[in-house]
């Protein structure tokens, strides 16, 4: 089921970032910042939702890793998606990095102690909990950055063109 969500998460960043390719006339043009940051919320929202039911529906280690598998996901991809959208590949990879560090810590942790989520050790709850603050903070500050591409793209503009606006 979470291999299920996570193939769909997927496509749909895809769908995001093809929609937002840009052709060598669209270059030109400002990048969409309000489709990139439409979508990189949606991207984020939708599976850390998902992944919010998943957790509370019972007290079942298996879907409590699911549940979290499915909202790191989310989170991993949303300022990738965002950040790819608007052409900022730089940055699409700095601010994934900090999400995917968590994805990854977490489920290490959910190997060493599968029981994390409600009888495990207290270090591996704590652990456990600051990687998922990690990608929480990581995915929102990078979705909080695409606002600011536009402001970006009109600075190289102007620098490309030695300040003359045309």
């Amino acid at each position: 089921m979470a291999e299920m969500a996570v193939r769909a998460l997927a496509s749909a960043c895809l769908v995001a970032v093809l929609a937002g390719a840009a052709s060598a006339d669209e270059r030109d043009r400002e990048p969409p910042v309000a489709v990139a940051v439409g979508a990189g919320a949606g991207i984020a929202i939708v599976p850390l939702l998902a992944g919010g039911v998943l957790w509370s529906t019972s007290q079942d280690d298996g879907l409590h890793r699911t549940g979290m598998l499915v909202a790191m996901a989310g989170l991993t991809l949303a300022p990738v998606a965002a950040h790819l959208i608007v052409r900022e590949y730089k940055r699409a990879a700095i601010f994934g990095a900090l999400p995917l560090a968590g994805l990854i810590t977490n489920i290490i942790i959910m190997e060493v102690d599968p029981q994390v989520t409600t009888f495990g050790s207290p270090e591996s709850r704590v652990s456990y909990g600051i990687a998922l603050t990690a990608g929480i903070v990581g995915a929102t500050v990078g979705l909080v950055d695409t606002f600011a591409a536009g402001d970006r793209w009109r600075a190289r503009r102007a620098a490309s063109s030695g300040g003359v606006r045309f």
